[in-house]
């Protein structure tokens, strides 16, 4: 008889990594996060009629790279190339917006009409199925109490809510992490037999998370790693790395072909060749020689000392968004970026270290936003940076969700498996910030993160408080009705007349440069 073989030894996590459960059942459970995540659509929808942008794919608080997106989804439904064909933008996002403009008949004998009503929708559905999922994930890990503060946080969150209702990527990217993580704990902690099923899902929806935000390549890794960490079989580590290149394969290919085309049809025009391997983007070198430089003040800029060699007409593409490759030096940061930015940072550790702290300030600013249409706790007072989200200038809730952050690691620092894997888009998040730019845009798409482990402080804490282990039925019953008496409080809300006024630069027609530094101020 051949010796059976060698299993990796280790006991399961699943058996320790488990949060007890609470009183209530399956049912009861998908019953609350349908609820939720119905509720988080309707809030997204009430912002929009309180703040008179039912009928605009941007906001006053947000305005972001949603013009560009939409223009890119349109290129994407007329078959023409978006940027000469150049991948600067990552095309997950795009992709789906031009798929559901495509369902909803915009595209009409080779015109392209946008469905704005309809795709407002779709984002705030995307964002409240985040919530919902966040939810759902946050009962897995930390039991019913966490699911029901994730409920509230998510619901009403406003940095979230805006982020729900603007035509940029980042409520994609949301439903794509809190997918990932959800699949990525099911298949870590269900045991064997269900690999086959949640090791590839996770790998793919990975996948689909990169294609919207390049930086959850870190993610990736950062889940590999926790799950051979937890002794998950190597067949099923293997198969969530397939999914993870299967999902990246179509744009591999697709970036490939379009940037052998530019190259073909640029001979003798720019500096050389393009790399043509791509799988989502090819924006990382230059981004990362812009954002790491002795002009750079932590944001996104145009102020590279390479660009000064190049004219006026390369400046006003690169306020479009466009690169204009022709110019030797541009050419030179997308290509060799990398090199150009390193060797800033080691030749100026001081003042990349400074720089690297002006970031995480940009950044943390999401943490400063507080909740329902009007931002109750923060206001809507700020700046709004360029291509950024506003950063509230009362910054008092900022410590606030910092100690209930620290709390839910604190919480979870003994399960290898929860804190292994929000660290992971935690991570992707960090190393985006310190690498390339401080954004409060990109802070508040990790929020569906942060409320679990705000979540699992905050039921703790409750717990204790009330004496009691876990949550029960009727706290259940309070909770919903507390998120439906906000609701309604904000349904009443946004009925109200409210404004803002915003100043900044201006065009010499005086109408304010959108894509500039504005500084918010609610209209008394």
């Amino acid at each position: 008889m051949s010796p059976s073989p060698k299993k990796r030894p280790g006991r399961p996590i699943a058996r320790t990594d488990a949060p007890e459960r609470p009183a209530i059942g399956q049912a009861q459970v998908a019953l609350v996060v349908l609820i939720v995540t119905v509720a988080a659509v309707a809030e997204r929808w009430l912002f929009g009629r309180a703040w008179n942008e039912s009928q605009s794919l941007t906001s006053v608080f947000y305005y972001g790279d949603a013009p560009r997106f939409v223009e890119y989804a349109t290129a994407i439904l007329r078959g023409r190339l978006f940027d000469n064909g150049i991948p600067f933008h990552p095309p997950g996002w795009p992709l789906v917006l031009a798929a559901f403009m495509r369902l909803c008949g915009a595209l009409q004998h080779g015109n392209v009409s946008v469905p704005t009503g309809a795709v407002k929708i779709f984002i705030a559905c995307l964002s409240g199925l985040t919530v919902g999922g966040a939810a759902m994930l946050a009962y897995e890990i930390s039991g019913c109490g966490a699911m029901l503060a994730v409920s509230v946080l998510g619901t009403f969150q406003f940095a979230h809510v805006v982020e729900g209702t603007v035509a940029n990527s980042e409520a994609l990217y949301g439903l794509c992490v809190i997918a990932t993580l959800l699949a990525a704990w099911r298949w870590l902690t269900g045991g064997a037999r269900h690999w086959r099923l949640w090791a590839p899902l996770a790998g793919a929806a990975t996948g689909c998370a990169m294609l919207v935000r390049a930086e959850f390549l870190a993610g990736a890794v950062i889940i590999a790693v926790v799950a051979w960490r937890a002794r998950a079989s190597r067949a099923s580590i293997a198969a969530f790395l397939l999914a993870f290149v299967l999902a990246l394969a179509p744009t591999t290919v697709w970036h490939w072909r379009t940037l052998k085309a530019f190259n073909i049809g640029h001979v003798g025009r720019v500096a050389g060749p393009l790399p043509q391997f791509a799988p989502v983007t090819s924006y990382g070198p230059f981004n990362f020689a812009m954002a790491n430089h002795p002009d750079a003040d932590g944001g996104p800029n145009r102020d590279h000392p390479m660009l000064d060699r190049c004219n006026q007409e390369t400046d006003e593409r690169l306020s479009a968004g466009q690169l204009d490759l022709q110019c030797p030096a541009v050419y030179d940061l997308y290509v060799h970026g990398y090199t150009i930015g390193a060797v800033w940072i080691l030749n100026h550790p001081g003042a990349a270290l400074s720089l690297m702290g002006r970031k995480i300030a940009y950044t943390i600013g999401f943490l400063g936003h507080g909740y329902l249409i009007d931002d109750f706790g923060a206001g809507v007072d700020g700046v709004r940076r360029r291509v950024d989200l506003v950063d509230p200038a009362d910054q008092w809730l900022l410590p606030v969700h910092l100690g209930l952050l620290v709390a839910g690691v604190w919480l979870l620092r003994r399960r290898q498996v929860a804190i292994g894997l929000l660290g992971a888009p935690l991570a992707a998040l960090l190393g985006s910030t310190l690498l390339f730019y401080g954004y409060v845009r990109l802070g508040a798409a990790y929020l569906p993160v942060i409320w679990i482990l705000e979540a699992t402080a905050l039921a703790a804490a409750l717990h204790r408080f009330a004496g009691k282990r876990r949550a029960t039925p009727r706290t259940v019953m309070i909770t919903m009705g507390v998120l439906f008496a906000l609701l309604g409080f904000d349904a009443f809300r946004a009925s109200l007349s409210r404004g803002v006024t915003l100043d900044g630069l201006r065009t010499p027609g005086g109408t304010l440069v959108q894509d500039e530094t504005l500084t918010i101020h609610a209209e008394r």
